[in-house]
């Protein structure tokens, strides 16, 4: 039976010796646990209980892990098809829980080494399978399907419309509130407070525009939702019961991922993978196809690698725009 990843040790203090109290000694358990992000946590808990599972069918012990073991399982993994990917996350699950029990790491050994080069070599790295990027027209077709007739159709509009034009990821979506949004005559400046690129919660900036289609303007569609909200500050996108009663509890990342599949797959695209990823790539997608600079993308995405940027939006918009194939004649 494989054990979850622990959350941090806390700090060992000689609290008589220091003069800090038990609940200065929690404070600082309670820093220390926020060092990484849940879902941080969550991927090392992933690759540790992997490793365990391995282990056990092996009548190896995990802990300490050794690196000719820690070779094994990569190798196995591999020829069992798992990503290349996968396999860095497993190896950060066993790196991480050696750390947090005063252990080398075992997959920083010379021979663990090799093996991961290797495979990266075998497997490549590219993505699985990337989101479809939606495009305009795409994304017209979704939201025209949807009626308007309750309070979840009026928000799962402002959802893909507000989603699309300001390229955040579900997660930011899902933490917006009403006082984050900045209400102007040419559109809405939105704060977010935290995010993937910004885990210090410094805040970040992005506009959006009104748009010159009533179909697709999204903040025509955020102000249509606002006036069926519950009113007051707080979760700006809220659970709705029944789909007729906005309530004021926050829905999550994934309600906001299974909004956009779900409403992409009744206008149609149930053979196309979107995804709530979608939405922010199809932006980057659609802005580059415009003409967009890569510099002003960017800034709206709020990516630091701009390598990303251009291998899984940029470029393979320009691919079609700019192959050659056309003019072959055939």
């Amino acid at each position: 039976m494989t054990s979850p990843l622990p959350a941090p040790a806390e700090p060992s203090l000689p609290l008589a010796r220091t003069g800090l109290t038990a609940t200065d000694a929690e404070r600082i358990a309670t820093a220390v646990d926020a060092e990484l992000a849940a879902s941080t946590r969550e991927t090392y808990a992933c690759g540790w209980r992997q490793w365990e599972r391995w282990c056990s069918g092996r009548g190896i012990q995990p802990l300490p892990a050794p690196p000719e073991g820690v070779a094994a399982f990569l190798a196995e993994r591999a020829e069992a098809g798992v990503h290349f990917s996968t396999l860095d996350c497993y190896c950060s699950g066993i790196a991480h829980r050696h750390r947090q029990e005063g252990l080398s790491d075992p997959t920083a050994d010379f021979l663990v080494r090799r093996v991961r080069r290797g495979l990266r070599r075998i497997l490549g790295v590219a993505p699985i399978r990337q989101a479809h990027p939606l495009t305009v027209a795409e994304l017209g077709q979704i939201v025209a399907s949807i009626d308007t007739d309750d309070a979840k159709d009026v928000r799962d509009r402002a959802i893909l419309l507000l989603g699309y034009a300001s390229a955040m990821r579900p997660g930011e979506i899902s933490a917006l509130n009403v006082e984050d949004l900045q209400h102007l005559p040419t559109g809405i400046l939105i704060t977010i407070r935290r995010s993937k690129t910004d885990p210090d919660a410094q805040g970040q900036l992005v506009g959006v525009a009104r748009g010159d289609n009533r179909l697709t303007d999204p903040i025509r569609a955020l102000d249509a939702w606002l006036k069926v909200r519950p009113s007051g500050p707080g979760a700006l996108f809220t659970r709705v019961l029944y789909r007729r009663h906005p309530t004021s509890e926050r829905i999550g990342p994934r309600a906001i991922s299974r909004t956009v599949q779900e409403r992409a797959n009744a206008a149609g695209f149930d053979g196309v993978p979107v995804s709530g990823h979608s939405l922010r790539a199809g932006h980057a997608t659609t802005a580059a196809v415009n003409g967009a600079p890569i510099d002003r993308i960017a800034a709206q995405t709020r990516h630091r690698d701009l390598g990303t940027l251009l291998n899984h939006y940029i470029r393979p918009a320009e691919a079609m725009a700019t192959t050659t194939s056309r003019d072959l004649g055939l």
